[in-house]
């Protein structure tokens, strides 16, 4: 599958540097790969699934939901850099274990299109997640489910989150640009072509989405789920002043929250660390990793 619209400088940006051509790496093999005929999508899809060392498979586990960025795959995850750290984590008792799903969702924005050709959040909700939950073990509620978005994988993410937060137990959102309808608009406009965006949104101000500033102008809107985001210290400019944004609006707001500024750039060596921090107070009530030193970690209770 691969959807043309966007531009090789947005692929660039989301695979974490401007040097690198693509996102193009070769899978660890640590994740078990399945296709299945997506009817969202109308065509083969993928998706890669992680199981924690040690575990018996017949435990039920909380399930991650982990959504790529413009130019990655469902083997985006699947990097020892992610792996290997997540290993370690659960086998050393800093992190619980848990089951981890990675969809395909090429460069859709993990969106439903407004012009309905596209049904990516569909595909994740509505497929992935039940097929998953049919092949394994997974815990009940929303403590059985939780999102992961990184870089286009957090923008789509938090629509997809904050759509229905009350079915997740936490949403982690990592270097991506969380804006209002009208900042998002002006994000990718560089990026994509203004019939795309029309198939994608709809016309401005036509409302199709999710405004983050307008759904958490309040912790009512949490819906009970819990909110980790942030970005790269080197991160892409306009990442890192939307992410500070925001986390000064929900601070005005009280709204419940874990902001953190941590080491590094936009790119999977740089978000893993970020990952295991954010599944350890993600996953359970009490977290006793400390903040790494010299990550920005602001928590609003």
């Amino acid at each position: 599958m691969n959807i043309r619209h966007l531009s090789s400088t947005l692929l660039l940006a989301a695979c974490g540097t401007m040097a690198t051509v693509g996102c193009t790496h070769v899978p660890g093999g640590r994740l078990d790969y399945v296709e299945v005929q997506s009817r969202s999508e109308g065509q083969p899809m993928r998706y890669g699934v992680y199981e924690p060392p040690g575990w018996d498979r017949r435990t039920p586990l909380p399930l991650v939901v982990l959504l790529h960025g413009a130019g990655d795959d469902e083997t985006a995850a699947d990097r020892k850099a992610v792996t290997e750290r997540l290993d370690r984590a659960i086998a050393e008792g800093r992190v619980p274990p848990f089951l981890m799903v990675a969809p395909d969702g090429d460069r859709g924005l993990w969106m439903d299109w407004y012009d309905g050709s596209h049904r990516f959040k569909s595909w994740v909700l509505d497929e992935v997640v039940p097929a998953v939950r049919k092949s394994h073990p997974v815990l009940d509620g929303p403590a059985g489910l939780h999102l992961v978005g990184v870089s286009m994988g957090g923008g789509g993410g938090i629509q997809m989150w904050l759509a229905e937060p009350a079915q997740f137990g936490s949403a982690t959102i990592i270097s991506a640009p969380i804006l209002d309808e009208a900042g998002t608009r002006a994000f990718l406009a560089p990026y994509m072509e203004p019939e795309i965006m029309a198939r994608v949104f709809g016309p401005p101000a036509s409302g199709h989405g999710v405004d983050p500033y307008a759904k958490l102008s309040s912790s009512a809107g949490l819906e009970g789920s819990r909110l980790v985001f942030g970005a790269a210290k080197r991160d892409l400019g306009a990442i890192v002043d939307a992410n500070v944004a925001f986390h000064d609006h929900l601070a005005k707001a009280g709204v419940p929250h874990r902001y953190v500024l941590f080491s590094g750039f936009h790119r999977w060596t740089s978000w893993a660390p970020m990952l295991e921090y954010s599944l350890c107070y993600q996953l359970q009530p009490q977290c006793k990793m400390p903040d790494p030193d010299g990550w920005l970690v602001r928590t609003v209770d």
